[in-house]
């Protein structure tokens, strides 16, 4: 195994280590030996090469003031450019972790709010179908979106017109970012993933490109796929565009930098 640490096995690394971290802040027994052994034969590096990254990793939530793993004393002895691939991997998964926190705040105010009352069943139903309408995306951008990708998910070829919405690629920030060029007609859930910066396109080669975390899911069909293009060359998704979308993917190596 040559002594660089590739990206997988670092970010495998962190999470073992969250994990580890997890159990312990809920008390639950593990065996770090086991976690190590899992790592070696997954990656075949020496467990003893992973039990001391954990220890790097150990040095940099006390170096956060955070708690860590007991038994994997925090050892600082670590190289700038690991410690920098390190930092960035712990971030992401802090930022994912603030979008599930939320979502789960979104979802216990939406039930205490909607309350059921048969009195105003009509006007639930009215707010369920606005919350659709705008969730889909602004009309005349959706419509437009519609006719120009066939009726059809960019991703998946989804052709139910029900479930397809207009996402931006940059953000919505005023009338100008509805141009078509800065949207992909995209299946409710692909929307999603594509918005949490967990699906992104490779701006010269519009193949599409998932987040680890994604890659055991039914989602990992879409890896390498190409991005189904609108019918008129004029409405193709803007490179810019996507590749300002890509820099936004942490787990995303960018071939260019953004200009956008």
């Amino acid at each position: 195994m040559a002594d660089g640490w590739s990206d997988e096995e670092l970010a495998a690394s962190v999470e073992a280590y969250r994990e580890m971290l997890r159990l312990q802040t809920e008390e639950i027994k593990f065996v770090k030996a086991h976690v190590y052994r899992d790592l070696a034969n997954r990656f075949g590096r020496d467990e003893g090469a992973f039990e001391r990254r954990m220890q790097n990793i150990s040095a940099l939530y006390e170096q956060f003031g955070l708690d860590w793993v007991v038994g994997l004393k925090p050892q600082k002895n670590i190289g700038s450019a690991i410690k920098a691939r390190l930092i960035a991997m712990m971030e992401h998964l802090r930022e994912q972790d603030s979008v599930h926190l939320e979502f789960e705040v979104a979802e216990q105010e939406a039930e205490q709010t909607h309350a059921f009352d048969p009195v105003n069943v009509e006007d639930a139903r009215k707010r369920v179908v606005a919350s659709i309408v705008q969730r889909r995306g602004q009309s005349a951008f959706r419509k437009g979106l519609l006719t120009a990708y066939g009726a059809k998910c960019a991703i998946s070829g989804c052709n139910q017109p029900e479930v397809l919405e207009a996402a931006h690629i940059h953000p919505y920030k005023g009338e100008y970012t509805h141009a078509l060029s800065n949207g992909l007609l995209l299946r409710a859930d692909l929307h999603t993933l594509f918005d949490l910066y967990l699906i992104a396109i490779e701006p010269q080669t519009l193949r599409i490109r998932l987040a680890p975390q994604l890659r055991p899911s039914q989602y990992d069909q879409y890896e390498g796929m190409p991005l189904n293009v609108p019918l008129s060359p004029s409405f193709k998704a803007s490179v810019q565009a996507l590749q300002w979308h890509a820099d936004q993917c942490a787990w995303f190596k960018s071939p260019i930098e953004s200009s956008v």
